[in-house]
């Protein structure tokens, strides 16, 4: 094999471009982050088609002077650092000196900046990093950066741009981060001549959170702060509480000396302090900021500085999970224990920390299957024959308990029956269905004629069925949706508000009439026929909020049939949901109406048939 000569690379740049430059977002990123270095206290972030041809950021920093424009589009310089040293001790959010020359490698540039000593502004045009043009023009103190055509020299990459709802919700998304970041400034943000955030300037954060998440949102919101003074750790922001609770964590932010970051260790600190407040598969929503020693954090190891490594990860850790759960403790963990408290009592019939009488004494020993009495009862009080002492003993003791079930059959379906060395075990209850409220076993046969019991999973049986129940309701020329009995008002995000307005007609077929009502807030008037009409507006928003992810990747017809799996999912009869016998019979009916009675809407299994012969080699029988 013949050895290549080591040359180097014609336009590297553009390459080394890929780094810090993948998307849209990431362009509006740097520049935000230029203009809060700057001193800005209002940023303007004006897009076209979703960041693909315009990009433009304004804001009313001190500026470039004339002197400094081309060098700063240059690789590896800046305002900010002068050497390696400088990281220890870094207070900018840029600091890396690439993000102007990595930009103006992919792109067309125009930027005009002024400082407060000129009077006159300089405007340089670029292409390829090149500056074709350079003028003095009039313009206000500040900078205007407007970053046009983006990868429109390297095909290659922007084939693989993501459709517009995709790249304008990452551009969103850094946004809200860092106006959630800075509430002292003004951030002003614009698609398509359409406005998607206006949050004005202020001191408050929870005023931000409003303007960001809308007034439901911020009332569940409390400020909270910490202090380690000997370890220099400060902890400040806002904690949700459970009410707000959200499927993903990404909804939540966490600030590091004011720069947003991905913590896996922070955030597993805080959702440890949520233990014991959340639903299973919720993640708290909170807004943190986390100030410490600069030298004590390494910000250069992510090309877009979104990960960080810590210098003591368990100190983090600590400190975080520390300063969170007594706050926790104290807001919102009181009516949890009141909760717990009343399920006990209602499970264990009586107060578990009262002194047990008699008569539960006895029921225990029924319970347990023993036939040895203890304590205050024994075999010559009750002068029975032993034969009938269970028998007797539960007669005995029925006088006192009116409240109580009173037949074995029923106290062992209730209790379990506990004895060392064996299992704990009971029968299940008289619908079929398990105690954690999952399956319900039934006895029958399978197509092939096989005698045997099922498992049916209720959830994705109920999945199904409300599936094709609304497919059936999407093809017919029927009414497919319903008047609410009192319209909703809904308050979304920004970047919901959006995807809610581009799809305004395709919710529409689906049975979701909205309307838009102003800034972040819309009221829908009808829902599908498969929901109720006193639906709870949390759901709604809840359902906006999953739609909105789902149809992130692509377009709504793209993800429509997923949409309807999710809506279909939504409105079933969940896992640990209790069943009468009525609903049982009546979901195994319209279950085995459905075209597809063995798959949920996702495509897992509904039932799972065991044969009786299968039982049979199970326990070794042979006969």
């Amino acid at each position: 094999m013949e050895r290549k000569k080591i040359k180097k690379i014609v336009h590297a740049e553009k390459i080394a471009a890929g780094e810090v430059i993948e998307r849209p977002a990431n362009v509006v990123k740097e520049l935000i982050e230029n203009s809060i270095d700057a001193g800005a206290r209002e940023i303007k972030i004006l897009i076209k088609n979703a960041g693909k041809t315009v990009i433009e950021v304004i804001d009313d920093g001190v500026g470039i002077p004339p002197e400094e424009m081309e060098i700063a589009f240059h690789r590896h310089t800046s305002s900010k650092i002068r050497s390696i040293k400088d990281l220890e001790s870094l207070q900018t959010l840029g600091f890396r000196g690439e993000a102007l020359a990595s930009i103006a490698a992919i792109s067309k540039i125009q930027i005009t900046s002024r400082t407060e000593e000129n009077e006159l502004g300089t405007q340089l045009i670029l292409e390829e990093g090149k500056v074709i043009e350079k003028k003095s023009v009039s313009c206000p103190r500040g900078t205007d950066m407007k970053v046009l055509n983006l990868f429109y020299n390297i095909p290659a990459r922007k084939k693989f741009l993501k459709s517009n709802n995709t790249e304008l919700g990452h551009i969103t998304d850094i946004v809200q981060r860092y106006a959630l970041a800075n509430p002292e400034l003004h951030f002003y943000y614009v698609h398509d001549d359409m406005q998607i955030l206006n949050c004005p300037l202020s001191n408050d954060l929870k005023t931000t959170v409003f303007h960001l998440y809308g007034k439901n949102i911020a009332r569940e919101m409390i400020p909270f702060e910490y202090t380690d003074k000997e370890k220099f750790i400060y902890l400040h922001g806002l904690l949700g509480s459970p009410k707000i609770a959200r499927k993903s964590r990404k909804d939540s932010s966490i600030f590091l000396n004011k720069r947003y970051i991905i913590s896996d260790i922070v955030f597993k600190a805080v959702q440890e302090a949520y233990k014991g407040t959340l639903m299973v598969n919720r993640h708290p929503f909170f807004i943190l900021f986390l100030e410490i020693d600069p030298s004590h954090v390494d910000f250069n190891v992510h090309p877009k500085k979104l990960l960080v490594r810590f210098e003591d990860e368990e100190l983090i850790h600590s400190k975080v999970h520390e300063g969170v759960r007594p706050f926790l403790k104290k807001h919102f963990m009181r009516e949890e224990k009141v909760y717990v408290s009343t399920e006990l009592k209602e499970f264990m019939g009586t107060d578990s920390s009262s002194p047990k009488s008699n008569t539960e004494h006895a029921i225990e020993e029924i319970e347990s299957g023993s036939t040895v009495i203890k304590q205050e009862t024994s075999m010559d009080s009750l002068n029975l024959p032993p034969e009938s002492i269970q028998t007797s003993l539960l007669d005995h003791v029925r006088g006192g308990l009116t409240q109580k079930k009173s037949n074995l059959e029923t106290l062992i379906r209730e209790k379990y029956i506990v004895e060392k060395n064996f299992p704990r075990i009971k029968l299940i209850s008289h619908t079929g269905q398990l105690s954690n409220k999952k399956y319900i076993l039934l006895e029958g046969m399978n197509q092939e004629g096989e005698e045997g019991f099922f498992i049916l999973d209720q959830h994705a049986a109920s999945e199904r069925i409300t599936k094709e129940y609304f497919l059936e309701l999407l093809k017919s020329s029927k009414k497919q949706k319903q008047k609410l009995i009192v319209p909703l008002k809904i308050e979304v995000s920004p970047s919901e508000k959006y995807y809610l307005l581009e799809n305004l007609s395709q919710f529409q077929e689906l049975g979701f009439t909205f309307e838009h009502f102003g800034g972040n807030t819309f009221i829908l008037r009808d829902v599908p026929l498969v929901f109720d009409k006193t639906i709870n507006p949390s759901i709604i928003k809840e359902i906006i909020s999953d739609i909105t992810e789902i149809g992130k990747e692509h377009s709504f017809s793209e993800v429509k049939e997923e949409i309807i799996n999710y809506l279909s999912c939504h409105r079933s009869i969940r896992g640990g949901e209790d069943l009468a016998l009525k609903d049982i019979h009546e979901l195994l009916v319209n279950l085995a109406r459905c075209k597809d009675p063995f798959h949920c809407a996702h495509g897992r299994p509904v039932l799972k048939f065991i044969s009786f012969k299968e039982l049979d080699k199970l326990f070794k029988r042979t006969g």
